[in-house]
């Protein structure tokens, strides 16, 4: 009788918290249950002269991050190249999952902060071909934690603790040649691999009673990159940079718990879902003004409109649009003498306008980019920030990111890339 008066009270707590949390999904704006922390909208990692010269990576010839923007890149580089990109990141949210959408209230935005690897890579070239390897970062699915209790009397009686994290890897492996002294063309193939887990924890202190709802998801996903380069003259070049759709699959396994002196009740469940993930093209167009200065623009665009969610197989309504995102910078190249050496001093700006494909509150992002850098024949070490702040979803959220590049070129004597 206790067993079945148990299980009866478990229902009558759990149905109306997973209404909550449904509920919770129906309009969350901008993050959504797999959205990524920040930008649904990423080409490519962003290397430090990528993030200071307003993201734009389809014409710049930066390092071997390449394999995930423009492969056809990977030709213009030295003969060998080995690049590392570790940033902090700092992102304000309000409204996803069970946080400000009808169940727990804040007085403000709340604030994720990371450190990450972005990007490792590496590409050597083999007669007219140029290999490339890279891993990168693509997607964090990390929110804030929240911990909400309610007191009376100075005793505690009620406490609900929420957290997701979560991460998407790609790891790519890209083929590029020049086909002649103007064109060139790349390939990558790239397989992405993560995961996402959320808990939600409700404990009731006089009653003794816990509630665990715990949700674990694998993704995995194949996608091959075509890209071009194109250099018309001694001062203007343009890029290609081609991403079909594709399918990525996620396998989830979910715990309800429901926890008394009395009893224990556990109900697993499993799923195998389908995320249709959207076509991508971006333009991008180089000029070299002068002999230190050169500016960059590129636009990418994201069928949003095709993309489809299925969450523990039932399909999700995404009112997407299809967004482009535009990026202008510049690139002064400077130059000084020390311990007996020239060092080269670049310093880059950008402006990026990037709008979210959510329909429902049509939130842009206006970036602010700088960034500056010192190396030479052997290695080139640059630094660069960006702040993003956001209009549209009415709480003006901030993002901020600062990025360090390592790019070290083995075998200086021999490593010299054709200048074009």
């Amino acid at each position: 009788m206790k067993k079945k008066t148990g299980k009866i009270f478990c229902l009558i707590i759990i149905l109306p918290i997973l209404w909550a949390s449904g509920l919770a999904q129906s309009g969350p704006g901008q993050y959504t249950e797999e959205a990524p922390l920040g930008s649904w909208n990423i080409l490519g990692p962003e290397t430090a002269a990528i993030l200071g010269a307003g993201f734009c990576q389809i014409v710049r010839v930066a390092s071997s991050n390449a394999v995930f923007a423009n492969p056809a890149l990977l030709s213009l580089l030295p003969a060998t190249n080995f690049s590392l990109t570790p940033s902090f990141n700092q992102t304000q949210l309000f409204r996803y999952w069970l946080v400000n959408t009808g169940v727990v209230a804040t007085s403000g935005n709340l604030t994720y902060r990371n450190w990450q690897v972005d990007h490792f890579g590496l590409s050597h070239r083999l007669g007219r071909w140029t290999l490339g390897l890279g891993a990168a970062l693509s997607e964090n699915y990390g929110r804030p934690g929240l911990e909400y209790r309610y007191v009376y009397n100075q005793q505690v009686y009620n406490q609900l603790q929420i957290w997701q994290t979560g991460y998407l890897t790609s790891y790519g492996l890209s083929l590029a040649r020049p086909l002649n002294q103007h064109l060139s063309l790349g390939l990558s193939l790239v397989y992405e691999h993560g995961h996402l887990e959320r808990s939600l924890d409700e404990f009731w202190f006089q009653e003794e009673i816990q509630m665990i709802d715990y949700r674990h998801q694998e993704i995995t996903g194949f996608r091959v990159l075509a890209g071009l380069s194109y250099y018309l003259n001694g001062r203007f070049f343009f890029g290609l940079s081609l991403s079909p759709p594709y399918t990525r699959r996620v396998k989830g396994q979910s715990s309800l718990k429901y926890i008394s002196s009395a009893t224990e009740i556990e109900t697993r469940s499993q799923a195998s879902d389908r995320v249709r993930r959207p076509l991508i093209l971006g333009l991008g167009s180089r000029l070299i003004i002068n002999h230190n200065l050169e500016g960059y623009l590129e636009a990418v665009f994201f069928n949003w409109t095709k993309y489809s969610f299925a969450y523990y197989g039932e399909g999700q309504v995404r009112n997407f649009r299809d967004t482009v995102r535009v990026g202008a910078g510049l690139q002064y190249q400077g130059k000084l003498q020390f311990l007996g050496r020239t060092w080269s001093t670049p310093y880059f700006v950008g402006l990026a306008v990037d709008p979210q494909p959510t329909a429902e509150y049509k939130s842009t992002y206006i970036f602010l980019t700088f960034g500056s850098g010192i190396g030479n024949e052997i290695f080139r070490l640059s630094f660069s920030s960006a702040l993003g702040l956001e209009s549209g979803s009415g709480q003006k959220l901030k993002r901020q990111k600062i990025s360090v590049t390592l790019d070290v070129y083995p075998g200086p004597k021999k490593n010299r890339a054709k200048k074009r």
